[in-house]
């Protein structure tokens, strides 16, 4: 079921009401007749999606795995479904995140503003909730979950250990305390770090501007506090300068945990889960690397696709506004990842996470197109079109959460699926249920369909139409009639289960007419 909290929108009363106070939730055991009715729904293969701490592309993602979900949580993927699709989908840019494509049924965590001019905009009225792809509009604004999972982290194994035949290097400390210089450190390798590993040998190498000596100095220090090292080459070239630690076995260490090339960097799953505080120590580390910020804007480019994406969830953790993009290759540049810092309270916080500071005059909002609230980044759709599309689409199911996140939004992991129950007496429904997954009108309509369906018979049931559903409810705006539509979907696929077990299908030939293609007869 959605887990909406109860919701102001273009709906009746009685719609809110049973989407607040849904009744009949749940199974009838043993029921006579279990009716099955939804909309596959899928992505198309290259759309990237958070996986633990990395961002692979659906395809590639397996069960077992867990995903981010809508909560700000991971969740296990049950099962991962591919089929054949020809037709249309919907190519939706968002501001600040990226693009997503996928088939017309699927979910989209979401708010309704398309209609509603930026400067009247007060989106504590907006309705929050799951909606197609097909429903949403330029204007309308896409939620994005903060990562609110959290551990923290003391400590870190030292876990390269030293050959039998090494008698000459130095001894470094078994375990790393994970304090804000180490976090520092490990911020400015990922940016400005390279190792040489070789069989016998391996260097630890920084890279600076030769103007950027605080942050020389800060790498130093970093070093000898955490690893006890103080012996150093010092290279300048051109206008840089490099700081080179001569041990293999720190060089292996940080090339085993964060990636060696500017490519391959990365951050261990454990750093994006501490404490928000803990983590602006890697951010200064970090942003003072690959970053830069002034008075008029910031900039943190990387061609390190799994980086960029993780810098995305630690601004996110720190409510820092921010645009994404990325910058196709072209000519000598390979492709990067380009994350730009605009507005006034993004620049003041990033500049307080470097450690510098700006004089920005105050400036009134104009609009408002990206904000935060305690779990969601809020962002809005810049474009939506429809293409034709013709191969594999893929889906994932996850455990708990039914929902994954992209790179660009946060799906629903099924379509509107409903499943009702009913109970069975002397042909007359004397009780019903129903479990359903979806938005707010499926389930209201739900709800709605198993209070009308209780004392009738089954030829009485069966004459229950999805706009009685919806006038019973006050109406449903024409976007959501759909969900009615499944609702009598449903009634009618559990009417037809328990026919087809007492084997009187044949007695109501209405019944195949009314459920098209729509439905599954659950054998028993």
């Amino acid at each position: 079921m959605s887990d909406q909290g109860p919701f102001k929108g273009p709906y009746s009363e009685k719609v809110m009401d049973h989407f607040a106070n849904p009744r009949n939730v749940g199974e009838i055991k043993k029921p006579d007749g279990i009716g099955h009715v939804g909309n596959p729904v899928c992505l198309i293969p290259t759309m990237l999606i958070y996986k633990n701490s990395n961002i692979e592309i659906i395809k590639s993602i397996k069960k077992g795995v867990k995903v981010l979900s809508h909560d700000g949580f991971y969740h296990g993927v049950k099962n991962v479904h591919r089929r054949f699709y020809a037709g249309i989908v919907s190519d939706i840019d968002v501001h600040s995140l990226g693009n997503l494509v996928v088939t017309p049924e699927h979910h989209v965590l979401a708010l309704s503003t398309h209609r509603i001019p930026h400067k009247h905009r007060d989106y504590k009225k907006c309705l929050k909730d799951w909606y197609l792809s097909t429903e949403l509009k330029k204007g309308d604004t896409i939620l994005y979950p903060i990562l609110r999972e959290t551990k923290d982290k003391k400590y870190m194994d030292f876990d390269i250990e030293k050959p039998k035949w090494d008698f000459k290097s130095r001894e470094l400390p078994h375990r790393i305390l994970v304090d804000e210089s180490f976090l520092r450190l490990v911020g400015y390798y990922v940016a400005e770090g390279s190792v040489v590993t070789k069989p016998c040998k391996g260097n630890l190498v920084f890279t600076f501007g030769s103007h950027e000596k605080e942050y020389i100095d800060d790498v130093i220090s970093a070093i000898k506090h955490s690893f006890g090292l103080t012996v150093y080459r010092s290279r300048s070239l051109h206008n840089s300068i490099n700081i080179i630690y001569s041990s293999a076995r720190l060089a292996r260490f940080f090339e085993k945990h964060f990636g060696k090339g500017a490519k391959n960097k990365r951050l261990p799953h454990w750093t994006l889960l501490l404490p928000t505080g803990k983590q602006k120590a890697l951010l200064r580390g970090l942003w003072r690397g690959d970053g830069h910020i002034s008075n008029n804007g910031g900039k943190f480019v990387t061609i390190s696709k799994t980086l960029a994406h993780q810098m995305k969830l630690l601004l996110m953790r720190q409510k820092i506004i921010f645009s994404f993009l990325t910058v196709p290759a072209q000519g000598m540049h390979k492709q990067h990842y380009c994350i730009y810092i605009r507005s006034r309270e993004a620049k003041l916080e990033i500049a307080k996470i470097m450690g510098k500071k700006l004089n920005l005059p105050s400036r009134k909002v104009k609009t408002q197109k990206a904000w935060y609230d305690e779990k969601y980044f809020y962002s809005t759709i810049d474009k939506v079109k429809r293409d034709i599309y013709c191969g594999l689409v893929y889906n994932l199911e996850v455990s708990g959460s039914h929902s994954y996140v992209s790179e660009a939004a946060t799906l629903h992991n099924c379509g509107d699926i409903m499943e009702m129950y009913i109970r069975v007496k002397d042909d007359v429904i004397v009780d019903a249920k129903f479990k359903t997954f979806g938005c707010g009108a499926a389930i209201s309509t739900s709800s709605m369909v198993t209070e009308l369906v209780k004392g009738k018979t089954i030829e009485e049931a069966l004459k229950i139409s999805n706009r009685a559903v919806a006038e019973a409810l006050g109406g449903l705006p024409k976007v959501k009639m759909h969900c009615s539509v499944l609702a009598e979907q449903a009634l009618t696929s559990a009417i037809a289960d328990y026919l087809k077990k007492a084997n009187r299908l044949d007695e109501f030939p209405q019944i195949k007419q009314k459920l098209g293609s729509g439905h599954t007869l659950i054998d028993s």
